[in-house]
């Protein structure tokens, strides 16, 4: 059952990421009404990034290839207790917010609108998890496969076959720099935004 089915609420966030309300997600997406959303990135040992192909029953991007997670806050959650809840139930991670580094970079705004179906009108963080060679035991109703790929096979891949991307992972990999060949930055060596 989806998220949508279940009647999720979300806060519904203004101009400043401060909440104004709660209302379901269902409602918000065909409104496009602001929320808030967290991703992480899982790195294993080697410094690969794993990926996720997302469900083929996903309304937005259904078969794509995503972030390692994504994730809505529920109501009063903070975006790093959103991604160890994400990590727990997406890919059966268990780690504590502590356990994280980030965000990556700023908070940000991101729309996705399609129109008569969606608009997707979020403020975002992205975190990491690193050296994570621990099982993977995916929610099969979010996400059907997944990928470990270093950053120059992602890059390489993302360069000549695009659309086999969602458009946040790509625009998430660009905001961090992390698309450009010239900028060949692997996880160990990168900051946090304070």
């Amino acid at each position: 059952m989806s998220a949508d089915q279940r009647g999720e609420l979300l806060e519904v966030v203004n101009d400043q990421n401060q909440v104004v309300g709660l209302e379901a997600r269902s409602v918000i997406h065909s409104k496009g009404l602001r929320h808030r959303a967290v991703y992480c990135l899982v790195f294993d040992s080697k410094r690969r990034l794993l990926l996720q192909q997302r469900s083929p029953r996903k309304q937005i991007g259904p078969g794509q290839w995503d972030l390692s997670i994504a994730e809505h806050l529920a109501p009063g959650e903070t975006y790093l207790q959103a991604a160890a809840r994400g990590l727990h139930e997406e890919l059966g991670i268990g780690c504590r917010p502590a356990d994280l580094q980030g965000p990556m970079a700023p908070n940000h705004a991101r729309k996705l609108e399609v129109p008569g179906q969606f608009c997707d009108s979020e403020f975002v963080e992205c975190y990491r998890l690193d050296a994570y060679d621990g099982p993977i035991d995916t929610d099969v109703d979010e996400v059907c496969s997944v990928q470990w790929l270093s950053l120059q096979q992602f890059r390489s891949q993302a360069a000549t076959c695009d659309h086999m991307f969602t458009p946040w992972l790509l625009d998430e990999m660009q905001r961090m720099h992390w698309l450009q060949n010239d900028a060949a930055v692997e996880p160990s060596k990168l900051t946090s935004v304070s």
